[in-house]
């Protein structure tokens, strides 16, 4: 679920850098209370999504922080909304400013990708990428034929769209537990 905090904005006490999946997220106490108040302690289903911005705010990045055990804030997601991924330097400024997106009844879907797995050769279909999915058929020579798939950051209650490309019947379906097949 998205948390938002109105009118929320402060900078960042230190600098982020490109690649900063799973990086903590350093504000000034003050900042960082507000934020874990409103932010329900999870691994990533309770997120906030903040704007990155320079001084002039002709540059931004969308990223989503999530609350790790109630003393840390955590960037799950960077590049959010199609904007580019950048390095930011202490002192930019980071606020909660919701999109046009944040207002949408539906989410874009997400193609996963099968040459993206886990040393435990598992297809690991992450909820974080929203709740409407596909997962592309298995081409000739695919070694993610037959591996199983795994459903990441779902819990109980939470639905998610999985549509599987090149499947023809329900022989063909990989093994999934606590799924339903729609039919249509």
């Amino acid at each position: 679920m998205r948390c938002y905090k109105n009118n929320f904005s402060t900078t960042l006490v230190e600098e982020l850098a490109l690649n900063k999946k799973d990086a903590r997220l350093i504000l000034d106490e003050e900042s960082t209370e507000l934020l874990l108040q409103a932010i329900p302690e999870s691994r990533g289903q309770h997120y906030m999504r903040l704007t990155l911005q320079n001084a002039d705010a002709a540059e931004y990045e969308l990223i989503d922080v999530y609350n790790k055990y109630n003393d840390s804030l955590i960037i799950c997601r960077a590049g959010m909304e199609e904007t580019t991924p950048a390095a930011w330097p202490a002192g930019t400024r980071i606020l909660c400013a919701p999109t046009a997106q944040s207002f949408q009844p539906s989410q874009i879907t997400y193609v996963n990708d099968r040459w993206e797995i886990d040393d435990g050769n598992i297809l690991t279909i992450d909820a974080h990428n929203g709740s409407t999915q596909i997962l592309p058929a298995v081409e000739d020579g695919d070694e993610t034929a037959g591996y199983p798939v795994v459903f990441a950051h779902m819990h109980d209650g939470d639905e998610m769209l999985l549509e599987l490309k090149g499947i023809d019947s329900v022989d063909q379906l990989p093994v999934f537990a606590n799924a339903t097949l729609l039919k249509g």
